[in-house]
């Protein structure tokens, strides 16, 4: 056959951003690749999947099926390394050796392929490839959520509260890896965008049935953004790679202080050149929430105490939706289109109970009745292209819209007696929030291996983000409703920023690789109201370098050091202000004043087999703590704000043991340690404080006869700090059970927190400062839930394409 071609120009990374709008193909000469598949009796072996394959990463050229006499070929093959695999049903898959085609040899014939017949099930290859459910590599800790017997009928949020060195505070709605807050959450790669307490309530209301894995990026390389000090947790969802139409579905219901509800769908349907997949969770979940709290206020030598009774019951509905698909151009384009939805339907009713004491003495009860909607609505679009180039290199283009709208009324009725109990009189107030939240964002990514040793990966990204805080406190006087305009207001804030990174990937030996890596970023961001403008103008740019050294001592035993400064920016609803009351003496809000936090982070890292043991240390200055109590003595009120530190340092080891005791026994024990100091300034004086702490992960899993399994899973948390605010102790212990019933389904039965001791215990100890309060909360019972899994479609053969697409490889974007 007479093979056609073109040699194409020679072009830099940039050229290419601009050639790939207007590139419909490229042509270089070309050649033909061609060869046999038999079986070990030398004969041929007819309508068997052959596949030419890059050496480089194994990533798919072309697909083929071998003719009745075996052969096949592959034409119009670029110059460059591949290798061919071969694969049939009852046959183990075979493989070439190394090939490299010159751009002007015109046909490249492979030795004979032999495919062994093999007699194993396909159930008995999916039991023995079974990932550990934790996965400890040198950069990130991975969960195998699906492996998880006490992971089913939880949710996402639940999952990584028992995770090593993850700490959930659902309080001030933090999530923090190895002490450090200013995490960012990704799905499918993905940044969510959302403000961090919606973030936290959304994965309250995943269900871990749609979870494949979750992985914990505590060193993140320059191509993500600089946002974030404690890095990024990854939750990939379930996908099936399966031809035509297939995926699973699970459903959940239990019982603790209230019903708990859950159902799961994902689906994947490929045929052609189209692949259309998604995922659908639900959730309902209905509980009791009972607090305790205590404050001290002195005042020109007056002590004022107030004891606060809080018993509330909530009601959350939730739903996460994604649908998407993919359209292959050609063999090396895949342009997609991903729409994303989230809702969350959150009812509340309260009663509070408070006692107020005059230099120890009752003096004041208080009760309140009241009822709280949070409801919170997402909706987005992401449109992506994905192009592989002859010679290595990848480019990818994304861009999309977000919008989020938060909508949060509260109702007060408060009723005040004297000390003997006699009615004095009672007051009506309300708060409301409305925030509708915007973003554009679109970025250009490309990555080209230079050789053998070499990568470099460049990209430039802009972002266009805009949010309205419609924030309002009125009290019902005289049968009419009174706005306070002292905490009533507007807020607008426009901000946007561009950045742009380059990236170098070294291996300098057969033992050494050098990651590097530097990002630039530059922010405008504008806060005001309709009467005041210019609350926050801020204009700053930053360069943020990284660098990742790892060094194979031998094939068990392996060194890294890593290094990378990252920002923290303060999100929507910490600049925004807000009113929230606790009881009538304490309230939250917002902080507008607050600066983004820069931090220094450097981690030293050894591997051993599976074993893993690493040291960082962080400096992060401004550091930017969840809400802080400040002592408002004239009304006698405790103010509860985030807050700028002067600085905080952090010093954290990580241990990762994992355990065979016996081919049915395993043990994975993770334990991380945390020196913590906390410098800040508080009324102009100095506020030092410093505390250490550790958590163990614990899990224990057995496999027993008859396709039964069991899991013992837990973790304790020594009491530890977030700001001048301290937390003491907590832990929990699950159980669960799973009995396979055949290939497809699967029954799990789970008791979670089973000794009650997951509370949320905090409290502050500065009466030089005059802030002396402490609170309980219980945001878990003990649960038991029952569910059912089935896994649905065809289970033989696998997709002919092993890409990885735009919508499902995004670079992550920073949070706010």
């Amino acid at each position: 056959m007479r093979i056609c071609a073109a040699r194409l120009k020679a072009a830099n990374p940039v050229l290419f951003f601009i050639a790939v709008s207007v590139m419909n193909r490229h042509t270089v000469a070309q050649s033909v690749i061609e060869g046999r598949i038999i079986d070990s009796n030398k004969n041929a072996v007819p309508q068997a999947n052959v596949m030419l394959l890059k050496s480089g990463d194994s990533s798919l050229v072309r697909a083929s099926i071998s003719g009745k006499d075996g052969s096949y070929s592959f034409h119009n093959v670029p110059g460059g390394g591949y290798m061919v695999m071969a694969a049939s049903v009852g046959y183990s898959r075979s493989y070439s050796e190394y090939l490299f085609v010159e751009e002007n040899k015109n046909i490249v014939t492979v030795a004979p392929l032999t495919l062994t017949e093999t007699f194993t099930s396909l159930r008995e290859v999916t039991v023995s490839a079974k990932k550990p459910l934790l996965e400890q590599k040198v950069d990130r800790l991975v969960i195998n959520v699906a492996n998880s017997i006490t992971s089913a009928g939880n949710t996402a949020l639940q999952v990584l509260e028992r995770s090593a060195g993850v700490v959930v505070n659902r309080q001030n709605n933090t999530i923090a890896i190895l002490g450090k807050e200013g995490v960012n959450i990704m799905i499918n790669g993905k940044l969510s965008y959302m403000p961090a307490s919606a973030v936290v309530q959304m994965l309250d209301g995943m269900g871990a049935g749609n979870i494949e894995k979750i992985e914990l990026i505590t060193t993140p390389p320059a191509n993500l953004d600089a946002e974030g000090k404690a890095g990024y947790i990854n939750i990939v969802l379930k996908q099936n790679d399966n031809f035509g139409t297939n995926g699973s579905f699970s459903g959940t219901m239990g019982y603790g202080k209230g019903w708990v509800t859950q159902a799961n769908l994902n689906f994947n349907q490929r045929k052609g050149k189209i692949n259309i997949f998604g995922d659908l969770s639900f959730s309902r979940i209905k509980s009791s929430f009972p607090a305790t709290s205590y404050s001290r206020i002195s005042n020109n030598g007056n002590i004022y105490e107030v004891y606060g009774n809080l018993d509330r019951m909530d009601t959350t509905r939730q739903h996460n939706a994604r649908a998407g698909l993919d359209y292959q151009l050609s063999s090396h384009t895949v342009v997609g289109i991903l729409l994303t939805s989230n809702g969350r339907w959150f009812r509340q009713s309260e009663h509070s109970a408070g006692s107020f004491y005059l230099n120890g003495k009752l003096d004041t009860l208080v009760t309140g009745a009241n009822s709280e909607l949070n409801n919170w609505q997402h909706y987005g679009i992401n449109l992506n292209l994905q192009h592989d180039f002859a010679k290595g290199g990848n480019l990818s283009f994304n861009v999309y819209y977000l919008h989020y709208k938060n909508d949060q009324p509260v109702n007060y009725y408060t009723r005040y007696y004297n000390k003997s109990g006699t009615f004095i009189f009672d007051e009506t107030t309300r708060s409301g929030k409305l925030t509708p939240l915007h973003f554009w964002v679109g970025a250009i990514d490309y990555s080209k291996k230079l050789s053998d040793k070499i990568n470099i990966g460049t990209g430039i990204k802009g972002t266009i983000a805009a949010f309205e805080n419609d924030g309002s406190f009125e009290r019902f006087v005289q049968l009419n409703w009174t706005k306070d305009p002292s905490l009533s207001a507007t807020y607008t804030l426009k901000e946007d920023y561009s950045a742009a990174y380059v990236s170098l990937n070294v291996a300098a030996s057969k033992k050494t690789t050098v990651q590097g890596g530097l990002r630039y970023e530059y922010t405008n961001s504008n806060l005001g109201t309709e009467s005041v403008k210019n609350i926050v103008d801020r204009h700053y740019g930053k360069l943020f370098p990284s660098l990742f050294v790892s060094y194979k001592l031998n094939e068990k035993n392996t060194v890294s050091l890593s290094y990378s400064t990252r920002i923290s920016r303060p999100t929507f609803n910490d600049l925004a202000p807000f009113t929230y009351y606790g009881i009538r003496n304490s309230l939250l809000t917002g902080n507008p004043g607050l600066q983004p936090a820069i931090a220094h982070a450097i981690t030293a890292g050894y591997s051993f087999k599976k074993y893993f043991f690493s040291v960082s240390f962080t400096k992060e200055d401004n550091a930017i703590t969840g809400f802080q109590p400040n002592v408002d003595s004239t009304f006698h009120r405790t103010i509860l704000t985030p807050e700028n530190l002067e600085n905080q340092k952090l010093v954290s080891v990580v241990l990762s043991v994992p355990v065979t005791v016996a081919s049915w026994w395993g043990m994975q024990y993770n334990i991380t340690g945390v020196w913590q100091q906390v410098n800040a300034l508080f009324k102009n004086e100095q506020v030092r404080i410093e505390q250490k702490n550790i958590r163990i992960n614990m899990t224990q899993s057995f496999t027993l006869p008859k396709e039964f399994s069991i899991e013992l899973s837990g973790y304790y948390q020594s009491p530890n700090a977030n700001g001048i605010l301290l937390f003491k102790s907590s832990g929990s212990i699950d159980f669960g059970v799973r009995k396979k019933l055949g290939a497809r389904d699967a029954i799990n039965f789970t008791v979670s927190n089973i000794a009650n001791s997951n509370d949320f215990r905090a409290y502050t100890d500065l009466p030089e400062q005059n802030i002396v309060g402490n609170i309980h909360l219980r945001f878990f019972w003990r649960t038991f839930k029952l569910t059912y899994t089935r896994n649905f479609g065809k289970e033989k053969l696998k997709s002919s394409r092993n890409r990885i697409t735009g919508a499902e490889d995004e670079k992550s974007r920073v949070q706010y």
